[in-house]
């Protein structure tokens, strides 16, 4: 009888153990390669065009660095913040895993004379956070919210949200 008991410890030990190794998979998402983006929405294309992402490998690493480059050609480093799992798309109450940007400065006019959040002088952007986003069976969306708070959003329903794009991962 004494064998018994730790035999099933040992088993019950290994079924915890099992989800919780499972779960420690490194993440990997499409704003972690470089490329670039094709404006997926109406306000994607009519004030930034397509947009380039230098990549970052260290996923949710906070002060590791990449930079944007909209459609007319002005380019913006990004550092990152840290990623979570919250309410991140403005259109489903659904949770995803999304990571949050500083701006190294507002970008300033885009297409069309038009700016991530008003004028960059008073209201200057100052957060971007990706997301993928499901698009009905085919390849995942990149969606692109931004801020003008002084403090990181921590989720979609954060101050000062300016406006939401989506992309085209193809």
């Amino acid at each position: 009888m004494q064998l018994r008991y730790p035999a099933v410890f040992t088993v019950a030990a290994c079924v915890v153990c099992g989800p919780v190794l499972a779960q420690s998979a490194t993440e990997h998402h499409v704003w972690q390669d470089k490329r670039k983006f094709e404006p997926y929405s109406r306000t994607a294309e009519s004030i930034t065009g397509t947009i380039r992402l230098s990549g970052n490998p260290d996923f949710a690493a906070p002060g590791s660095k990449m930079a944007i480059t909209f459609g007319n050609g002005k380019k913006v480093g990004l550092t990152s913040m840290g990623a979570s799992w919250r309410q991140w798309d403005e259109t489903s109450g659904s949770k995803a895993t999304a990571e949050v940007f500083k701006l190294s400065s507002d970008p300033g006019a885009l297409r069309n004379g038009n700016t991530l959040c008003g004028d960059p002088k008073s209201e200057p952007a100052r957060y971007v956070v990706f997301l993928e986003k499901s698009s009905y069976g085919a390849s995942p969306l990149l969606g692109m919210a931004v801020f003008a708070s002084k403090d990181a959003p921590r989720d979609i329903n954060s101050p000062n949200l300016c406006g939401t794009f989506n992309y085209g991962t193809n």
